[in-house]
């Protein structure tokens, strides 16, 4: 579950964070999708099968994903088709 948090936040960073190559935050953004919606089930089977502190840890590894998605759709997907 971790590193498919990591490759989730690396992809966001890339998507939202560099213009290194034209199109590049784009793909990146479309890959940070598919990768969040796998972190967003993945969490949150954890999510319900956990409790107490553990519950805790993986609300959060289901809120941050869409949180993360919401951003890539707001800042880069949606320019892009606009």
């Amino acid at each position: 579950m971790a590193a498919s948090g990591l490759a989730g936040l690396s992809f966001f960073l890339i998507a939202n964070c560099t213009n290194l190559f034209v199109g590049a935050n784009l793909l990146a953004g479309l890959l940070q999708l598919c990768i969040n919606g796998f972190v967003f089930v993945t969490w949150s089977k954890a999510f319900l099968e956990t409790s107490g502190f553990k519950k805790f840890v993986a609300f959060f590894g289901v809120v941050v994903p869409f949180l993360m998605a919401a951003i890539t759709l707001w800042r880069v997907l949606i320019p892009a088709l606009g």
